[in-house]
Parts: structure tokens; sequence; C-alpha cells
């Protein structure tokens, strides 16, 4: 019961880590400079700029107030389309990450000037250098370029460890649950079209080619990352071995790793016997570790490896 509840704990502040490295990776790389990365984000930094005049007082739109909105509707339609399960399971992470997102905007607002800004910069490099505006694009373009790479690697990491939890982020996420539910569209087709309509429509916007260039960069970036934090792509191996000496093999590597191993009994095809073949998961330096020492004691072993794509169990996941 005790362990329980610590994994429950555990996985509730690894769900909220998640979260705030996708509003750092927004707030501080993306949304600041106008980079429309699809989603609900993408929507609300068009508006934010469009409703950039617009204000009564001291109060003006953001972005953390555009995407709470967004995403109050979006759970309205969840919980009368999808059904009570997926609501519940979206309601965190969907209000938690727009609070994350104003919490950085005060911050990033109170650090001023301090705080790097590239349509700043680009302004400051005409106007100081008296550069043209084709030259200031080209410098600025590395610029750019480097702050999509950090925010998708960020932004990556955050959601995919949001997921490997068992959280949704809800957004974009409540609208392919619902195509997929009533139209059968899969969620990487509905992905592209949804992100590739708000990609667009910035490039419309903003009229500028780069922002489709910029905002697909991200995706496939985020989505890299995303896919080897969320299923230890990087990380695990099945190494599958055939070898005369099984028992001493798979000796050793209890001796050395500590890690399970499987017997698959399979059959030659050639000679018609059967043989038993060994299957271990193992991380890729434990597979460099161990196999030195399988061909050390026989030569001939044959190996072959393949990525695990999800890994769950001890030594592992716990």
């Amino acid at each position: 019961m005790q362990s329980q509840k610590k994994k429950k704990i555990k996985d509730f502040l690894i769900i909220n880590l998640g979260v705030f490295l996708m509003a750092l990776a927004y707030s501080v790389f993306i949304d600041p400079n106008n980079l429309i990365i699809g989603g609900v984000g993408g929507i609300a930094t068009i508006i934010k700029d469009a409703l950039a005049n617009f204000s009564i007082g001291n109060f003006h739109i953001t972005s953390s107030m555009l995407i709470l909105i967004f995403n109050i509707i979006l759970l309205f339609f969840a919980l009368i389309f999808i059904g009570k399960d997926f609501f519940l399971k979206t309601l965190y992470a969907s209000i938690i990450y727009p609070v994350y997102v104003f919490i950085l905007e005060l911050i990033i607002k109170a650090l001023g000037k301090h705080f790097i800004n590239l349509t700043t910069i680009s302004l400051e490099l005409s106007e100081k250098l008296a550069l043209s505006n084709i030259s200031v694009k080209v410098i600025m373009a590395g610029a750019y370029l480097v702050f999509v790479i950090f925010g998708a690697v960020i932004s990556g990491i955050g959601l995919g460890l949001a997921l490997k939890k068992g959280a949704s982020t809800g957004g974009v996420d409540i609208i392919q649950q619902i195509f997929l539910k009533y139209f059968k569209i899969p969620f990487s087709v509905s992905l592209i079209f949804i992100d590739g309509t708000i990609v667009l429509s910035a490039c419309i916007y903003f009229k500028d080619l780069f922002t489709i260039l910029y905002g697909f960069s991200f995706i496939l970036i985020s989505g890299f990352v995303l896919d080897s934090v969320a299923f230890s792509g990087f990380n695990s191996r099945a190494v599958n071995i055939i070898t005369k000496e099984p028992n001493l093999v798979k000796s050793k590597i209890y001796e050395v790793l500590g890690r399970g191993v499987t017997e698959v009994y399979a059959r030659n095809g050639y000679q018609e016997k059967d043989f038993p073949m060994l299957v271990c998961v193992m991380s890729n330096k434990e597979f460099y570790k161990i196999k030195s020492i399988i061909l050390e004691i026989d030569p001939r072993a044959f190996i072959y490896v393949t990525r695990a794509s999800e890994v769950h169990g001890e030594g592992f996941s716990y």
C-alpha cells in the first residue's frame, strides 16, 4: 500500500515536471518569437499577436489566457463526445499547463530587457548596424533555428514524460480523439491535418514562408524526442542470441548484468534441428559490455539486436 502511494506521488511529480517543461519551451522559445508549432499554443500565439493592440486599462490578452479558454472549451467537448474517463484523465494537465505558462509569462515580463527576444534583436541589428532586411533575415535564421531546436527538445522531453505516466495534455489531443471515435481518422493523419492547418494559417497571417519551415522542423524534432522518452527508444534493445553454449552465456548475463533471460525454442530450417535462442532486453551500454563476453565464449555465436519500442517491468519501469 505504501509503495503504491509512493508510486502515485512520483508519477504526479513527473507529470508536473513534464507539463512544466512543455510550458517552459513554449513560453521561453516559442511564443515570444511568434514561432508557430501547431496545437492550441500555436492558435493562441496567432490570436495574441492579432490582438496585441487591444487592451482595457492595464489588461492585455495573453497566450496563457487564450490557452486556458481553448482548453476549457475542448474539455467540455471531451466530456460530451468522448466520455467522463477521458475528461478526468485530461482535466489536470489541461488546466495546469496554462497556469505554468502564466507564471513563466510573469517571470519573463519581470526580466524585461534581460530576456532574449529575437524580434528585438533583429530590430537592433537593423537600426544600430544599418543592415538591410535581407541581411538581418539571414543572420536571424540561424538564431531562430537554435530556438526551434532547443524548444523542440525540451517540449518533446516534457510531453514524453507526461505521456509515459499516462497523462493526456488535452488541447489537440481531444480533437484527435473525437476524429478517431466518430470518423475513424488515425491520430497520425489528424495530427498532420490539424497542426498543418495551424502552421499554414500562421504562414499566411505573418506573411513569412519560414514559419512553415520552422513549424514543421519543430514538430519533427519534438516527435522524435517524444518517442525516445515515452517509449525508451534510445535506451533499450532486445538482444537475440543463438549459440552453442546457451547455458554458459545465460550464466554470464545473470552474473555480469543481472538481467533475466528468456529461452525461445527455435528450429534450424536447413538442418531441421531444435535449439534454444536466448532473448534478453538491455540498454545499449549493457549490450556492448556483454557482446564481447558472448563472443569470447562462442566466437561463432549469432546475435541480432532490435529496438525495443516500449519496455515495462522489473529493471526498467520499476
